[in-house]
């Protein structure tokens, strides 16, 4: 008897998680707030900044990676990964000024670069083929989301591809196997 009633209790309690993260899975995929991104692009422009900031080259923002984000979460990101998106640059702010006391764009590089590695942390799937079930149901996180975007959108710019990688505009021939100098820049065009 004690057994049946073991049983019952773990399918109630499986049955309860799998609603809860059922209701939690149907707000992914409702209609995405996408007049609230448009409000966003100081933040935007932030965040892409934080990923790849101006040193010797120029950063995000001089290549123009806050309009190619917008434009790809807008026009080529699946609903649920455009919810995400969405919720997480909704959470950056408040984060922001309950640890810090002030918007993110106002914070120090420092807490920028903080309040990036929560987001990252809290956005990582799980390993193996959990993660590749969960990232094609719920598609992918705000921080993975951000930075394919602004690594994709900065280096197949003019400015990074020119300026941050080693650009040869005629290749010539066909090498192999290239070795690299110490300090020299990856490649753009091989």
């Amino acid at each position: 008897m004690k057994r049946r009633q073991a049983l019952w209790g773990i399918a109630l309690l499986g049955a309860g998680s799998m609603a809860i993260s059922g209701f939690k899975w149907i707000n992914w995929y409702k209609r995405p707030d996408l007049i609230y991104i448009h409000r966003q692009k100081d933040l935007l422009a932030a965040l892409t900044e934080t990923i790849i900031p101006t040193t010797d080259t120029p950063g995000a923002i001089e290549a123009g990676v806050p309009e190619f984000v917008l434009k790809m979460v807008l026009e080529n990101t699946g609903t649920p990964s455009q919810n995400r998106f969405i919720d997480g640059l909704k959470a950056i702010d408040p984060y922001s000024l309950e640890h810090f006391g002030k918007p993110y764009v106002k914070c120090s590089r420092e807490q920028q670069n903080e309040i990036m590695r929560h987001f990252e942390q809290d956005g990582k799937p799980f390993d193996g083929i959990p993660g590749k079930v969960q990232r094609k149901l719920i598609g992918n996180s705000f921080f993975t989301t951000l930075k394919e975007y602004t690594c994709i959108g900065y280096f197949t710019s003019m400015v990074g591809a020119t300026q941050a990688l080693a650009y040869v505009f005629t290749p010539g021939i066909y090498q192999g196997c290239v070795p690299l100098q110490p300090g020299q820049k990856a490649w753009a065009i091989r």
